[in-house]
């Protein structure tokens, strides 16, 4: 069953700017409900403005909740570097079965510390 905010244009702005969307639901909302169909960012904030009567504060919370996910998207990084399910289920198992794995991630906070250190299970 497809959540409601996914198939109705109205219930998702609701939902922005009432704070009830994670920001993967923000991301996608905006994508489906502006980006494919010609809209931007701009858009938004008129729908809010002049089709609802959220107020100053729920369109302003909801700007700001927009604007932080789309940025957040922007910094995140690339699927490529992330790990797939079945490498995860890999881990899982050799951990279970007693193996020793090293673990290679990157972390910026850490590895750019002389005190890095890798996990070993």
């Amino acid at each position: 069953m497809a959540k409601a905010w996914m198939e109705d244009k109205a219930t998702w702005l609701f939902d922005l700017a009432h704070g009830n969307l994670d920001e993967d639901a923000v991301v996608k909302g905006f994508l489906k409900h502006y980006v494919l169909q010609g809209q931007g960012i701009a858009d938004v904030q008129q729908n809010l403005h002049f089709h609802t009567c959220y107020g100053d504060f729920y369109m302003e919370s909801a700007m700001a909740a927009l604007r932080r996910a789309l940025e957040d998207q922007v910094d995140a990084p690339p699927r490529s570097e992330m790990r797939t399910l079945d490498e995860v289920e890999i881990i899982v198992q050799a951990v279970r079965a007693g193996e020793r794995i090293q673990m290679d991630y990157y972390d910026p906070e850490l590895d750019d510390s002389p005190y890095a250190r890798r996990a070993a299970w």
